[in-house]
């Protein structure tokens, strides 16, 4: 056996050394898992690396990671689970010391002290009012920008405003995660609260209906860039895509991606949110492989593979 080979049989040594041990999850009737895709074919093992995706009604719906998979004849397999490097950490921040100018904002320090006394409703404007200063200095996913963000979503959702709390959650989530990691209390405090968002309005369909006349209304009143319009419209691609409905979930996160571009560039950390939601819309077309989801893929693509776009991680 030579070097190549001293890996855990069937794999080689390489792809023993890049993945861990996996059990093969059951999944039967019409909740499941699908793998997707077949790259990074090895010459010396010959397993690839497919996406597994957990699925509803025979529909890919989220992402639970990557996997070296095996054919062994039939729809048997051997399969580990790909160990993605590590992304070099965010240096964390802290606003209170590198942005202090910030706290004395009258609109934020007016914001603070009604939430302090359990008034979100007064809070909501103040925050806002002082998001957009902190945008106008700051990057959108600065620690300081993002703790008033989360605020203005936070906001949003006591009032009742809860198509647009989870448009914000949508993006402010990713972000919270890259800068403060998962396990942070704000992450977890973003995380919370839109899975309560979503339980209050009843569903993937009744969100898509929601968000899509919050969009109707931004699409009469709001510039086709205002970042407004390009979170609800994200939103609802993502509504209708956990409700199966593939293609025009594709349509609106492509319009979206192409009108961030436009309006904000394509390293804006939020066009990368936006970006990464297309991303896995177009993954779950391919996997289902309904004619018209593939179509639509196929249309976005584009975006996806511009010169000047981002690699996905």
């Amino acid at each position: 056996m030579n070097e190549e080979r001293r890996g855990v049989y069937p794999f080689c040594a390489a792809c023993t050394a890049s993945s861990t041990a996996w059990r093969v999850p059951a999944g039967t009737g019409p909740t499941g898992t699908r793998f997707v895709g077949h790259r990074d074919v090895c010459e010396s093992c010959g397993s690839s690396v497919r996406t597994l995706y957990a699925t509803v009604l025979w529909i890919p719906v989220s992402k639970k990671g990557r996997f070296r998979i095996i054919p062994t004849g039939g729809r048997n397999y051997i399969g580990r689970k790909v160990v993605d490097q590590p992304v070099q950490g965010v240096v964390r921040r802290s606003p209170s010391t590198e942005h202090s100018e910030f706290d004395s904002d009258p609109s934020y320090r007016q914001a603070e002290a009604y939430w302090a006394d359990s008034e979100p409703g007064q809070a909501l404007p103040f925050y806002q009012s002082a998001l957009v200063e902190r945008e106008k200095a700051l990057p959108a996913d600065d620690p300081a920008t993002l703790r008033v963000r989360l605020r203005v979503a936070q906001g949003l959702l006591a009032t009742a405003n809860y198509g647009r709390a989870i448009a914000w959650f949508e993006l402010v989530t990713p972000q919270l995660v890259e800068v403060f990691g998962p396990n942070h209390e704000l992450t977890r405090a973003a995380t919370e609260a839109v899975t309560g968002a979503r339980l209050m309005v009843g569903g993937p369909r009744s969100e898509a209906k929601l968000l899509a006349d919050i969009v109707a209304v931004d699409e009469q009143d709001l510039d086709p860039h205002d970042p407004q319009l390009l979170r609800d419209r994200a939103a609802l691609g993502r509504a209708l895509l956990a409700g199966g409905e593939i293609a025009p979930a594709i349509e609106a996160l492509a319009q979206t991606v192409g009108e961030a571009d436009k309006a904000l560039g394509p390293s804006h950390p939020d066009t990368a949110v936006y970006r990464t939601a297309l991303v896995e819309a177009c993954d779950v077309a391919e996997a289902r492989g309904k004619k018209r989801d593939v179509q639509a893929a196929e249309a976005a693509r584009p975006l996806l593979n511009r010169a000047d776009a981002p690699t996905s991680r």
